[in-house]
């Protein structure tokens, strides 16, 4: 499999997925995923989080300000799922349809989480209770309701998998990096729930998606479109406006 990126910088697919068995689409995710790895590790924002040379404060407003992002997200994307799960062929069995919503159960209070660090790295919670989202929080949810919207299912586990798959690895690292610099920013449960809780739901997620091709065969191009569609807007462009709102204010304090 071989992937390319955009003008944009989103790392794009170019396989021809409707041959693949599940195994072979699964596996094509995950390596569509550590492209998108080696993108971000890439970025500014990344080597801003990663370098022994960030000034700690700088790095605990960059932390904060992603916290935000996820929050002024999380819920809508949590409700566009659901509702994207609602719309599964009938031919489905209960159990998935299940596997499905227990798994959105699980993720129903992370935004609460995220907040609860977001304040707990110096964020002020009215203040982000009653903001606009931002444009990047936006656009996030916007893609998860578009998928939704346009009634084909299956593109959420696609996307579903490129939250799950990433998220233990860069949260991971994250957790390395601060403990290699000896730095605590507090407990910072979002992290590390993550680094570890996503790795089980990489696994339920690549169940589902088996179980799917098992009853809609056709359905791995809806999610490679769904991945394609979420990696246009997740996790660059939110973390690099949470990088340019932490500058703003470092350099404001002086």
């Amino acid at each position: 499999m071989k992937s390319s990126r955009s003008l944009d910088g989103a790392v794009r697919s170019n396989s021809d997925v409707s041959r693949m068995d599940s195994a072979e689409f699964v596996a094509h995710l995950d390596r569509r995923i550590a492209a998108l790895t080696e993108s971000i590790e890439e970025s500014e924002v990344w080597r801003t989080v990663t370098s022994p040379d960030t000034d700690p404060e700088l790095l605990k407003l960059v932390l904060r300000e992603v916290h935000l992002e996820i929050t002024l997200y999380q819920s809508e994307v949590i409700e566009a799922a659901i509702a994207t799960i609602g719309q599964m062929p009938r031919s489905m069995k209960p159990k998935l349809v299940r596997l499905m919503l227990g798994h959105q159960a699980e993720e129903f209070d992370h935004g609460e989480m995220a907040m609860r660090d977001y304040v707990a790295l110096g964020g002020d919670e009215a203040a982000a209770r009653s903001r606009r989202p931002s444009p990047t929080a936006l656009a996030v949810a916007g893609v998860w309701w578009m998928l939704a919207r346009r009634r084909r299912p299956a593109a959420y586990l696609g996307a579903l998998y490129l939250f799950e798959g990433l998220t233990p690895l860069v949260t991971s690292r994250v957790q390395q990096q601060l403990g290699s610099r000896g730095l605590s920013l507090g407990p910072l449960d979002f992290i590390s729930f993550h680094a570890t809780e996503d790795i089980r739901h990489t696994g339920m997620v690549h169940r589902m998606i088996t179980d799917t091709l098992a009853t809609c065969p056709g359905a791995a191009e809806d999610m490679d479109h769904g991945f394609d569609c979420f990696a246009h807007v997740y996790p660059l462009p939110g973390w690099e406006a949470a990088l340019e709102r932490a500058r703003r204010e470092y350099e404001a304090r002086g």
